[in-house]
């Protein structure tokens, strides 16, 4: 079985990179906590620092490791089920793929968290150059290495949760319909993922009800809102993702624009891709324009009330210990997923340029799809902001669109179009420079 495991990573290494790329990342900013909270002993300030990394790099991470790792088992069902034509029971087989996940994950985060430990002295100055939280000349940044393997067991935890469910279809699913079904176009939300949407909405809600009344100090309890809100959103997010996208899509004119046509077939039909790619996108978007617009909302209210020595603003150090982890995982999450189904796409494209498409087209086809993906995305995202901003406004007695600031988000989706442009371009231009014969003719 081991030999199995490790024989299969190294020859679909070209799948599993995204995620284990994910892993990394997942591992610098899991350790960059681990990390504070070691130096806490000679800077007491940073445990309740890391304490709010952890809380908004934890949502990140969930939204984008477990739709990442059910990706990866979804690219390689056809493998899946060549095993059991070969006689590997279902179970061998659901064992094999949590142990590939587990390998993978490991060893991502050992990377990641090593390339943490070796950058955190120098990084801890820059990040805590704010002026809030000077001076810290005395302080004596450790790495805490110690505490590095309950990274990789967190890693390694939501990457098995996430992928459990991946193993469990790759085990059940008959081999002969594996080989011969492609992915269902639509999945409904399961009632698991309906009951976590719930009691995250449920915490949403209390914590939108205890704004009302409360005084300016305890407005801080807002920051969270929009945190949960979008938490709320990513277990229903297949369903909502694909229905918004096709709500949006559909007034475009398709029988003129052979080239939209394609793109918006493609991102449809392939939902655990799509899923995999936008979810990153919305979840980034959504924190920073909806931590910075509820920023701006409270130094409204603050100006308003002429109220004297408070703040709301965002200043460099807060910026990047609430925000930067989440950005860091989405951004790595979004392009991951679109590399991981390049060997799909490539065969795709052969597909296509045998039925008579033009390469311009496709070119065309594939800048269109990372549009279709970063524009989903992005007005999932505004409508979280939005809804977090109108309740804390109605909180404070504000306008409902006060202060909202979707310029610093759209940053993030921008970069988001831009990574997921690159990883869908590179395989198509690849795919192009091939006979059509022989990539159609390769094997896994």
């Amino acid at each position: 079985m081991i030999r199995l495991v490790l024989c299969d990573l190294r020859d679909h290494a070209a799948t599993w990179a995204g995620a284990f790329c994910v892993a990394v990342a997942c591992g610098f900013v899991g350790g960059f906590a681990a990390s504070l909270i070691a130096t806490a002993r000679t800077y007491p300030n940073t445990e309740s620092l890391a304490a709010s990394v952890i809380m908004f790099s934890a949502v990140a991470a969930v939204a984008v490791l477990p739709s990442v790792a059910g990706l990866t088992v979804s690219a390689q069902r056809r493998s899946y089920a060549l095993w059991q034509l070969a006689n590997v029971s279902p179970r061998r087989v659901a064992a094999v793929v949590l142990a590939q996940l587990a390998v993978v994950a490991v060893l991502g985060a050992a990377v990641g968290t090593s390339i943490e430990a070796a950058s955190f002295a120098p990084l801890f100055p820059i990040v805590f150059s704010s002026p809030d939280y000077q001076p810290i000349d005395q302080v004596v940044p450790d790495a805490g290495l110690l505490l590095m393997p309950a990274v990789w067991a967190a890693v390694a935890c939501v990457f098995l949760v996430g992928g459990a469910r991946g193993a469990r279809s790759a085990a059940k699913m008959p081999p002969v319909a594996a080989l011969r079904e492609p992915e269902a176009a639509r999945k409904g939300v399961t009632a698991m993922r309906a009951l976590v949407s719930a009691v995250l909405g449920l915490g949403a809600w209390q914590i939108a009800s205890s704004l009302f009344g409360a005084e300016l100090r305890a407005l801080s309890n807002s920051l969270f809102l929009p945190l949960l809100m979008v938490a709320t959103l990513v277990p229903v997010a297949p369903a909502a993702l694909s229905a918004l996208m096709a709500a949006w899509t559909a007034p475009v004119p398709q029988r003129r624009l052979h080239a939209w046509y394609l793109a918006r077939r493609t991102a449809r039909y392939g939902l655990a891709a799509s899923t995999s790619t936008e979810t990153p996108i919305m979840v980034g978007f959504a924190l920073v324009a909806g931590i910075f617009s509820l920023g701006g909302l409270l130094e409204g209210y603050i100006r308003q009330q002429g109220l004297t020595g408070y703040s709301a603003t965002l200043d460099w150090t807060s910026s990047v210990l609430l925000l930067g982890g989440p950005v860091l995982l989405c951004a790595v999450g979004a392009a991951a997923s679109v590399v991981m189904t390049s060997k799909t796409r490539t065969r795709d494209v052969a597909l296509l340029v045998v039925a008579g498409a033009r390469p311009g087209t496709l070119l065309a086809a594939a800048a269109c799809e990372a549009l279709v993906h970063a524009v989903t995305a992005t007005l999932a995202g505004m409508a979280v902001v939005i809804a977090s901003n109108a309740v804390v406004a109605s909180a404070v007695g504000m306008p409902p669109f006060s202060g909202l600031a979707f310029g610093e988000g759209l940053v993030v989706s921008l970069a988001g179009f831009v990574l997921v442009l690159a990883a869908t371009l590179v395989p198509t231009c690849a795919a192009l420079r091939r006979e059509p014969a022989l990539v159609l003719a390769a094997g896994e």
